[in-house]
């Protein structure tokens, strides 16, 4: 199972779709800031339940802040609409990253079907590492490891503590590595060399396409040539970082859905000769550790704050 969740993460990308129209906009954001509110008194009422050892109920209250998080993210990054998130994504958040998978699928299907039709462009040296069939391939598989998650979410009751470090482990390494890279990505400007390097290829690329649309591409080549252009490349690959933002925060939502995915009517009801008083006990690991569980969504909540107030800002603009 371990193993299964893994690999899902390495398939959590490109998550922000085509924004929803301004006059959903605003009730979007009342309907994220209430989910945020609520997923925060939720995770109070964890902790103080947890101290007092009413464990049934402060896992549940802990599954609940995670849910709420996780469709207040979902809603920032254009996943669903409000009126989706009962049908369509429910208690098992899950749901909501094996749509996103989804959605990339067909935007790959849809970049294969334009290569093919534009031979030039498989040959062109910006292409040449891209592979959608590969790619195609590889969402089938995680997009069935989320399948085998979802069937098999009942020995998710009895994770290992083992288990659970290494999940915190892996969000710690992760969250490094983005960190290194959003500073990589800060600090870049593009070399002379480099930037007249990648004009050779774009203009031949260019070049190469002037069939299809010569007076477009003609366009294209003379804002190549200009100076600010190279400003601009420059400005949009560091526009990078928000985007990684958003990968670095899914990777801690994502892992806390896969967590808390069984036990939100467990903790409440009686099921199959299983009772939440009897499971949920001190010796259960995810008991043991909701406390380091607890830091962990504090830290997403309060990185769902900033993204949901520079969605905010960004609907002010608009």
């Amino acid at each position: 199972m371990a193993d299964d969740i893994g690999k899902v993460i390495g398939a959590i990308n490109g998550l922000m779709s085509d924004p929803l129209s301004g006059s959903k906009n605003k009730k979007v954001m009342k309907m994220n800031m209430e989910l945020l509110n609520i997923a925060e008194q939720d995770l109070k009422a964890a902790k103080v339940l947890h101290e007092n050892e009413l464990y049934p109920q402060s896992i549940f209250y802990f599954q609940q802040s995670v849910e709420k998080a996780n469709k207040s993210f979902a809603l920032i990054t254009y996943q669903v609409e409000e009126k989706d998130l009962l049908k369509e994504v429910g208690h098992e958040t899950i749901n909501i990253y094996q749509k996103s998978l989804q959605h990339q699928r067909k935007r790959y299907e849809q970049l294969k079907e334009k290569f093919n039709k534009i031979p030039e462009l498989k040959k062109s040296k910006f292409f040449k590492d891209f592979d959608a069939n590969r790619n195609l391939r590889q969402l089938d598989i995680i997009l069935s490891e989320i399948y085998t998650i979802k069937k098999d979410k009942k020995e998710l009751i009895y994770i290992s503590q083992w288990e659970i470090r290494r999940i915190l482990k892996e969000i710690e390494s992760a969250n490094k590595e983005l960190e290194k890279a959003k500073k990589k990505i800060s600090d870049f400007k593009i070399t002379d060399r480099v930037w007249n390097k990648m004009k050779t290829e774009m203009l031949e690329l260019y070049n190469s396409l002037s069939k299809y649309n010569p007076l477009q591409i003609e366009e294209a080549k003379n804002n190549f040539h200009s100076n600010d252009m190279k400003l601009l490349v420059e400005r949009n690959i560091k526009s990078l970082i928000e985007p990684m933002n958003i990968i670095q925060l899914s990777i801690s939502l994502y892992y806390l859905a896969v967590i808390t995915l069984p036990h939100s009517s467990l903790t409440r009801y009686p099921q199959n000769n299983l009772t939440p008083v009897g499971i949920y006990t001190k010796k259960l690991p995810i008991v043991k550790m909701l406390p380091e569980l607890i830091d962990i969504q504090v830290i997403v909540l309060k990185e769902l704050k900033i993204q949901n107030n520079k969605f905010e800002e960004i609907n002010e603009i608009h």
